[in-house]
């Protein structure tokens, strides 16, 4: 049953795309006045559809992970939706805007075509350059398409709704039963939320406070908890104190506070967090004040086998390999090759590290800083107008997440629901910027 769900929605997916793609123009309702409709061009709309859309898996086996016989059509969504993005370059009504984000992209890209001159991993290198690119060639997509505040907040709205629709899913799992995997699982959706959760505060700070928004923004943040992922936690608080800062600047600094005393709260004192994040004694029960004190060690966290994997490919692919790796695709092919180990890394930088060495890493890092200082500056120019600033703060806050979550994650892997829509986001922030400059 979910192999036929997953077929039928990603052929109507897909046929919705090209039938956008080459539309004139189609009718949305104007997120700003529900009473009214907007008139998009077709591109707007694809591009609408796309960000919507970005929870959906399309996948039986095992969720998304590998796993099971059920069909798995990630990959190849993945490739068709570059090739969308790709020409709607040639069908949108403006040319990609540049920005310091875009270029810092394009060169950690060439720097992993270069890694694959010396990586003896075939296919699993060109698999992972396609997860690595999606992000830039949305970004280049959403900064020629997205000119105006409408067409931002409608991308907003629609990607919460779909969002929603997945909570209902997660929180009933006979539901995804039936529809078999048709959205992404729930580590990967947890990082999503982080996204939600951004789009969620910066439309309740930036557009009349209405309590709706709010709720939701605190509604999404429930997922991480209940299932106990670290992760998602760390990336969840991380945005939101980021979001902290580039609303309130150095006034913040409390309620960043008040952020992350929460998010210890929520390790030291939920009991299923605790004993999740320490070894069990039954004599000591680790508290804040042991963290105050410097009485935790390394030795006191569990990392879940994480630790062990993580040298394990370290001493396979990076050490004597520090500056370059040993090519893209390494670390993937090798757990592949092993499947009485993991399939996955856990850890996106381990992965970089050993797959591109310092210096691919050091890129990626340079990205999310120049993304975040070109937002900030965005943000605190009193010409530029809010909309614009809304955008800038969902940029920084949802971007931080992510690069938060690739600690002990695969958010590279989920990259459709998770590191594509902060770069997705700084397009925008760049094709409305761009737009709004040349009228003044």
């Amino acid at each position: 049953m979910g192999n036929i769900i997953n077929i039928i929605a990603f052929l109507i997916l897909n046929a919705t795309f090209l039938v956008f793609m080459f539309r004139y123009s189609a009718r949305l309702k104007n997120p700003l006045n529900s009473s009214k409709f907007l008139l998009l061009e077709g591109p707007e709309m694809f591009l609408v559809i796309l960000f919507a859309t970005g929870t959906l898996a399309l996948s039986s086996s095992g969720g998304g992970q590998g796993t099971g016989s059920g069909l798995n059509l990630q990959a190849i969504r993945l490739a068709l939706l570059e090739a969308l993005l790709v020409m709607s370059y040639f069908m949108a009504s403006h040319k990609p805007t540049w920005g310091i984000g875009t270029i810092s992209y394009l060169v950690y890209m060439i720097w992993l075509l270069y890694s694959m001159t010396y990586s003896g991993a075939g296919q699993y290198g060109w698999r992972y350059i396609l997860k690595y690119i999606y992000p830039l060639l949305i970004m280049l997509s959403a900064s020629a398409i997205v000119r105006d505040e409408e067409v931002f907040l409608a991308i907003c709205v629609w990607t919460r709704r779909v969002a929603v629709c997945s909570l209902f899913v997660f929180f009933f799992p006979f539901v995804n039963r039936i529809i078999g995997g048709l959205f992404w699982y729930a580590t990967a959706l947890s990082i999503h939320y982080v996204i939600i959760i951004c789009i969620s505060l910066a439309l309740y700070f930036f557009y009349g406070k209405d309590i709706k928004d709010l709720i939701l923004a605190i509604i999404f943040v429930f997922p991480c908890i209940f299932m106990v992922h670290r992760t998602g936690l760390l990336a969840t608080f991380g945005a939101i104190a980021v979001f902290c800062f580039y609303k309130y600047k150095w006034i913040s600094l409390p309620y960043i506070a008040g952020v992350l005393a929460v998010g210890l709260g929520i390790v030291f004192y939920v009991p299923s967090f605790h004993n999740k994040m320490f070894w069990k004694d039954k004599e000591n029960t680790l508290t804040v004040a042991d963290l105050r004190e410097g009485n935790i060690s390394e030795e006191d966290i569990r990392n879940n086998g994480r630790e062990a994997v993580w040298e394990m490919l370290k001493e396979e692919f990076y050490y004597g390999h520090e500056l370059k790796g040993s090519g893209i695709g390494s670390c993937q092919k090798f757990l592949y090759a092993n499947p009485t180990i993991v399939k996955q890394t856990h850890g996106d930088y381990v992965q970089m590290k050993c797959d591109t060495g310092d210096i691919g890493m050091g890129l990626y890092i340079l990205i999310a800083v120049m993304v975040i200082v070109h937002c900030f500056i965005v943000n605190v120019k009193p010409s530029n107008p809010d909309y614009i600033k809304c955008c800038a703060i969902i940029v920084a806050s949802s971007l931080v997440g992510n690069y938060f979550a690739m600690y002990s994650d695969n958010a590279v892997t989920y990259t459709m629901a998770t590191t594509g829509y902060p770069f997705g986001f700084y397009g925008a922030m760049l094709g409305m910027l761009n737009k709004y400059k040349s009228t003044v």
